[in-house]
């Protein structure tokens, strides 16, 4: 064997042992997080031409971003959730700023902790018969109005509930839309927040009622990172920076602070 030949094998047997730590290196000096968002008033609002606003991401941007160690690059438009998901499972994308939690979610997204919890709520119209969800059986026979891609609770999966699924934008507004016209009796809310902000910005509160569903968990919402390009070091920064945050301001109670300081702009 030639010590030439003999070199070379050395050269390659030291690059193929150090190639994973480099590339962890790569991962470790990352210096921007793509984040996306869908529309989902008053929480998140996509700005045409500019940066996104909303409650949660002036939360996000005045008490978590300063501590993660990372510029954020927020995409310039929203995204439908079930393609915002894809991307994320793809290492397109880094985070996502607002979404719920599934086991199958949790495979390829790092779940920190939630930043918002609320009760699930479906909405009817007034003249509704259906006054209190205490059983899945009070929801039997309905055709209830909701997103694709959006997570619906094994309890509420039922064979007894036709589910009439929205893709696209302005999802809460065209479902509460066709609610009013009777083309589905009522809409699945996961997010109260979110549908009664809708419906005061609508002006329709006075043919639109909230009622809860007792036999659920309330629902946890989160900032969910891409386990394909996100260290777990930063979701560990993440939660501490939200710590900090929720002893000076719990996002719920952020929610209106937020909606104050836009009305009296």
């Amino acid at each position: 064997m030639s010590v030439s030949s003999l070199g070379m094998r050395q050269l390659l047997a030291v690059f193929t042992m150090s190639a994973p730590l480099l590339a962890g290196s790569a991962v470790q000096a990352q210096e921007t997080l793509r984040m996306g968002y869908f529309d989902l008033p008053p929480h998140v609002v996509d700005v045409e031409g500019g940066a996104p606003a909303g409650a949660a991401i002036s939360y996000f941007k005045e008490y978590i971003a300063p501590h993660l160690g990372v510029a954020v690059d927020w995409d310039s438009a929203a995204t439908p959730p079930t393609r915002l998901m894809d991307q994320l499972r793809n290492g397109d994308k880094d985070a996502m700023i607002f979404l719920g939690r599934t086991i199958e979610r949790t495979e390829y997204l790092h779940y920190p902790d939630p930043y918002l919890i609320v009760p699930e709520t479906l909405a009817f119209r007034k003249d509704s018969p259906v006054d209190n969800i205490t059983a899945v059986g009070d929801l039997h026979g309905l055709t209830v109005g909701f997103l694709v891609g959006g997570r619906i609770p094994e309890a509420l999966r039922d064979d007894k509930i036709k589910y009439d699924l929205l893709a696209g934008k302005r999802l809460f507004e065209r479902n509460v839309e066709k609610l009013l016209l009777g083309r589905v009796d009522a809409v699945y809310a996961p997010l109260s927040t979110a549908l009664v902000s809708i419906i005061e910005e609508m002006g329709v509160g006075d043919k639109v009622k909230l009622i809860p569903v007792e036999f659920l968990e309330p629902v946890r919402i989160y900032t969910v990172f891409s386990k394909k390009t996100v260290k777990e070091k930063i979701v560990e920064d993440y939660n501490k920076a939200l710590k900090a945050a929720n002893n000076e301001h719990a996002y719920i109670d952020y929610i209106g602070i937020y909606k104050k300081k836009t009305r009296d702009k």
